[in-house]
C-alpha cells in the first residue's frame, strides 16, 4: 500500500489495557510521519465501537482508507461485526495490540514496536481472515478467533467491568478462580454431522491460540474454512487442573474425555442459562449452532518472507 495521502480512522477502546495510549500515541506519530492523516475516536461503552464501524454505512465521500482498531479481541470483534451490518468487510482493518488479550496479533505475528506496527499499516498485504460465525435463530454473531461454552463462557461472564477497567489479566485471573470455586458445570449436547456428544465444556478455535500466546489447536489456520473443537465431557474441580496442565504442555488431547475434530458447523443444544463466548466476551446463550462463515475480514499482516 502506498503511503501518501491515506488517511486512517482509529477507534480507541481506552480501558482495553494498561499503557494502550502510549503505544497508540507512538504508532499514530509514526503513521503522521509517513503523511497518513488520522482521526481518533475514543469507544464510551460496551457496543460502541461495532456502532462507530456500522455508522461508516454509505458515507463513501468520507470513508479512511483504513479503519485501524486500537484495542483488544473484543474491540476488534466488535468493529468486524459492525462492517459486516453494512456489508463493508472489504474495508481494510489494522491492529494496535492494546487489549487484555491480543490473540489476532499474536495470530498474524504483528509487531509490538510502534515504528513496525506503522510500516504494516502502510504497507502490510491483506489476509482474508475466515470468520466463525455464532447463530441463535435469525440473529447471528462473528468470531475471529475463539469461541466456548461450558468454564471458559462462564468464567468470562464473571469478569468484573471496574476491574477490568484497572487490570485487565487479573480481572480474568480473578473470575477463572471464582467460577472453579463456586461454578457448577451442566451437560449439553454437542451435534456434529449427526453424531452427539455429551459435554460439559467446548471450546473452538478459529486461530492457534488461547488466553495469551498459548497454542491449544495447532492444525487451526483462519484462512481455511474450518473450525477445530475440543469438547470435553469430564470437567470438574478435579478435572480442570489437568486439563490446564494439558493445555499449558499440549498433551490434554491424550486425556480421556478430550474430543478434538475439524468442523465446518456445531449443534449445541442446552439450558438457556449457559453462556457463549466469542473473543473474550458472552455474546449469547444456548441453544446456538456455530460454524464457519462464509465472508472473510481483511486485515492488514507483515508480508510473508
Amino acid at each position: 500500500m502506498a503511503t501518501h495521502n491515506k488517511t486512517a480512522l482509529v477507534v480507541f477502546n481506552p480501558v482495553a489495557g494498561s499503557g494502550g495510549k502510549f503505544l497508540l500515541n507512538a504508532v499514530v506519530d509514526e503513521l503522521r510521519a509517513l503523511d497518513w492523516q488520522i482521526a481518533i475516536v475514543e469507544t464510551e461503552h460496551i457496543g460502541h465501537a461495532e456502532a462507530l464501524s456500522a455508522s461508516l454505512r454509505g458515507d463513501h465521500c468520507n470513508e479512511p482508507d483504513v479503519l485501524i482498531v486500537a484495542g483488544g479481541d473484543g474491540t476488534v470483534n466488535e468493529v468486524i461485526n459492525g462492517l459486516a451490518h453494512i456489508d463493508r468487510l472489504d474495508l481494510p482493518v489494522g491492529l494496535i495490540p492494546i487489549g487484555t488479550v491480543n490473540l489476532l496479533a499474536s495470530e498474524i505475528n504483528l509487531p509490538r514496536s510502534p515504528q513496525l506496527i506503522a510500516q504494516v499499516i502502510s504497507n502490510g498485504y491483506l489476509r482474508n481472515i475466515v470468520l466463525g460465525k455464532i447463530s441463535t435463530g435469525s440473529n447471528w454473531r462473528f468470531f475471529l478467533i475463539t469461541a466456548g461454552v461450558g468454564f471458559d463462557a462462564r468464567s468470562v461472564s464473571r469478569v468484573s467491568p471496574r476491574l477490568k477497567r484497572l487490570n485487565g489479566k487479573l480481572a480474568y485471573i480473578v473470575a477463572g478462580i471464582e467460577e472453579y470455586l463456586l461454578g457448577r458445570w451442566p451437560s449439553f449436547q454437542v451435534i456434529i454431522d449427526g453424531e452427539e456428544f455429551v459435554s460439559r465444556s467446548v471450546l473452538f478455535a478459529n486461530g492457534r491460540h488461547y488466553a495469551g500466546r498459548m497454542v491449544w489447536a495447532p492444525d487451526a489456520n483462519i484462512e481455511t474454512s474450518s473450525l477445530e473443537i475440543g469438547i470435553f465431557a469430564r470437567v470438574g474441580r478435579l478435572q480442570l487442573p489437568i486439563y490446564a496442565f494439558g493445555f499449558v504442555s499440549g498433551w490434554f488431547r491424550r486425556f480421556p474425555g478430550a474430543v478434538v475434530r475439524s468442523v465446518a458447523e456445531v449443534r449445541l443444544l442446552g439450558p438457556s442459562t449457559e453462556p457463549v463466548q466469542a473473543d473474550g466476551d458472552v455474546v449469547a446463550h444456548l441453544p446456538v449452532s456455530v460454524s464457519v462463515a462464509s465472508v472473510s475480514a481483511k486485515i492488514l499482516a507483515p508480508g510473508q518472507s
